[in-house]
């Protein structure tokens, strides 16, 4: 490991754990297919409970390309493990009393050697 992941490695899971919220990643499979009869699409997902910081997205964030019902999520990487977030999956999660499902349309890890947290932004439905 580089000398910033010795020191800053450690930091994000022990914090988010304490001041963020619960949440499922849900992991969509590699194997997907689209039935044109029922719109669904098919295949099977893998979903993660985590814990993650639910933040405002401001319009100057990444270019100001996106719209209201955004959120940017923080999630430690030790939830994931070696895995990276895909455009293909979603973050289910309580706001309000109420269960939302948010799809994951861009993605950012900040890393040394291996990724110590990822910074998800997805569209809430």
């Amino acid at each position: 490991m580089s000398l910033v992941d010795d020191v800053f490695g450690s930091l994000p899971g022990p914090l988010i754990d304490q001041w963020g919220i619960d949440i499922v990643y849900i992991k969509a499979s590699q194997r997907q297919s689209y039935d044109p009869a029922t719109g669904t699409v098919l295949g099977s997902s893998t979903e993660i409970p985590a814990k993650a910081l639910p933040t405002k997205l401001t319009p100057k964030e990444k270019e100001g390309f996106y719209q209201q019902r955004m959120i940017k999520f923080i999630i430690p990487a030790v939830y994931l493990g070696s895995y990276y977030p895909q455009t293909t999956d979603s973050i289910r999660y309580a706001e309000a009393g109420v269960n939302r499902t948010a799809k994951i349309v861009d993605q950012d890890q900040y890393r040394g050697d291996q990724p110590i947290m990822h910074i998800v932004i997805a569209k809430v439905s």
